[in-house]
């Protein structure tokens, strides 16, 4: 049966939740301000608010019980906060700054870019450095930013140093009718979802104490360009599930969309307006078949449009599952992740946030069948 939520005020609730967290910069490992805002914007429903070491956010809802059963399950529901990004790596005698990529961060993209660099003073703007074909270039190509000073004294005065973060200047845009264009739409797609979500379940809660997690540093951990994982991100998702070991995990993410110019068709698998997508496998985790089933026959009961697909790279899902915690990892369809400029559908955000309230409220019957 299909959850009573009205689909059109939904997407505009996710629409402005979006319009405030982009604008907010958190490279991964530096996800301090999107915290505070999504507290700002959770603390009137309710919701018991706390964070950790890590950096994590966690807002709990408490379950309602009609059977009187004290042993209602605990459902974790994840999104990262973090984005790709860069911090100050050097500064030259010229005042050019040298920057290191934090996050998967395609090799191409940097050259011309508008950025930002979060000082604690504020917000520098810059050029990422781009060598014009009128200029003979040799060797490799350094990823550079100009501020504009005219020695490495004036940038320091301007209270940048080695260790400050860096973001790409684009903000939140609406294109039309359903789609939306962002600079970090993952994962704040996945916090936006995760905040109405909170919000609702304040006021009307389900079955199930719900935890929601904002994680920190997924990104970090994810090697530029687009080979495998070598190394292994998600620290902030560890540290949350074996704080609140939950009975049961959600995680929602981007899922990268196939139905661009150069996929071959038989690569096409997942499409942007088709609905929430399982991710199936990725590089670090595989979702076991009865999880599977589940997901299915709840998107069936619920009327829930999905997609199934398999991914590269990892999710805070490879993590939380080490600690023998049954997973639902949840893509919203994106296009361009990491770039500057992600496009995401916004009918596709709606099924997601009505598939995590579905899954949520059902947890406790995957549980009694395992």
């Amino acid at each position: 049966m299909a959850v009573n939520f009205n689909k059109e005020s939904l997407g505009n609730e996710i629409v402005e939740l979006l319009q405030e967290l982009i604008t907010v910069a958190g490279v991964t490992g530096f996800e301090d301000a999107v915290r505070e805002k999504i507290t700002a914007l959770l603390r009137p429903g309710g919701a018991h608010i706390s964070t950790d070491h890590m950096g994590n956010l966690y807002a709990t809802v408490p379950g309602k019980n009609k059977s009187g059963n004290s042993t209602s399950p605990r459902v974790m529901i994840c999104a990262h906060m973090d984005e790709v990004g860069y911090v100050v790596s050097n500064i030259d005698d010229r005042g050019f700054i040298y920057l290191y990529p934090l996050g998967g961060i395609p090799d191409y993209l940097g050259p011309g870019e508008w950025v930002s660099l979060h000082t604690g003073s504020g917000v520098i703007q810059g050029s990422v450095g781009i060598h014009p074909p009128h200029l003979p270039v040799t060797g490799q190509k350094e990823i550079f930013v100009d501020v504009g000073a005219e020695d490495r004294n004036e940038v320091l005065q301007m209270d940048i140093s080695v260790g400050t973060p860096v973001t790409f200047s684009h903000g939140f845009r609406r294109l039309n009718r359903n789609r939306v264009l962002g600079r970090c739409l993952d994962d704040r797609m996945g916090c936006a979802l995760l905040t109405a979500l909170l919000r609702k379940l304040s006021a009307d809660p389900i079955e199930a104490e719900v935890i929601g997690v904002f994680s920190s540093t997924e990104e970090h951990g994810m090697l530029p360009g687009s080979g495998p994982s070598g190394v292994h991100g998600s620290r902030g998702a560890l540290v949350a599930a074996i704080k609140m070991r939950p009975d049961f995990a959600i995680v929602v993410d981007s899922m990268v969309c196939s139905d661009i110019p150069g996929i071959p068709s038989h690569m096409r698998q997942i499409r942007l307006g088709r609905g929430a997508a399982l991710r199936l496998v990725d590089d670090l985790a595989i979702m076991r078949p009865p999880m599977r089933s589940f997901l299915k026959k709840v998107a069936q009961t619920a009327d829930i449009t999905i997609q199934e697909g398999i991914s590269r790279s990892y999710t805070d899902a490879s993590v939380i599952q080490l600690l023998d915690i049954p997973v639902a990892t949840l893509g919203i369809p994106l296009r361009y992740a990491h770039a500057p400029a992600q496009i995401a559908d916004i009918n596709d955000l709606v099924q997601t946030l009505l598939f995590i309230h579905a899954i949520a409220q059902n947890a406790g019957q995957y549980l009694k069948n395992e």
